[in-house]
């Protein structure tokens, strides 16, 4: 049976990310119960210190991944690996599921995104510490939501440097939450980190 996207649905993989492919490792374990392919369209982990996105089945296929309410003919899903029930995904991996959103919404539009648990209310997934509103928020936000994430981004990355101390009195300061503030840190950072 085919696929007609309808929505997104965020899970979470349940495992600790190793930093080496366990996409495959996914795979094969779903193969193993029989299904002709991994569940999911997508799956974004660390691989040798970088986030990469992974193709699953194709997305005009039929998911295995929310049999709740028939999602798996009318949703992409998307596994991000790792566990958040015990903490959230860094900047990182979330960078890469914006990528991967984006385009997404450019074949289909801004399809509504769920987390797993919203049809399968008997499970956390993507897990409790799993950041929605912060995704939400990013992908459907105003521009200057998206410039005030952005911002704060920065502001660690700066921190991490140790060109700035303080990032909490730098995010927390409306001197420096100005918009046109914030725009410019963020394009500094770009070219110079």
């Amino acid at each position: 049976m085919g696929n007609k996207p309808e929505c997104i649905i965020l899970h979470h993989s349940l495992t600790k990310d190793s930093g080496t492919v366990s996409w495959d490792a996914i795979r094969r374990y779903h193969k193993a119960k029989g299904w002709r392919d991994i569940g999911y369209h997508y799956g974004i982990e660390l691989v040798g210190g970088e986030y990469k996105i992974f193709k699953g089945r194709p997305e005009h296929q039929e998911g295995a991944h929310t049999k709740e309410q028939g999602m798996n003919r009318k949703s992409i899903g998307i596994c991000l690996v790792g566990n958040f029930d015990w903490g959230e995904p860094c900047d990182a991996q979330l960078n890469k599921l914006y990528e991967l959103l984006e385009d997404i919404f450019k074949r289909y539009g801004k399809l509504p995104i769920y987390p797993h648990h919203h049809f399968a209310n008997y499970k956390s997934c993507p897990g409790e510490k799993f950041p929605l509103d912060k995704v939400l928020k990013y992908m459907f936000g105003t521009k200057a939501d998206k410039t005030e994430i952005e911002f704060v981004k920065s502001i660690k990355k700066l921190a991490e440097k140790s060109i700035i101390d303080s990032p909490d009195y730098w995010t927390n300061n409306k001197k420096f939450k100005s918009e046109y503030v914030m725009m410019l840190i963020n394009k500094i950072v770009k070219k110079l980190l």
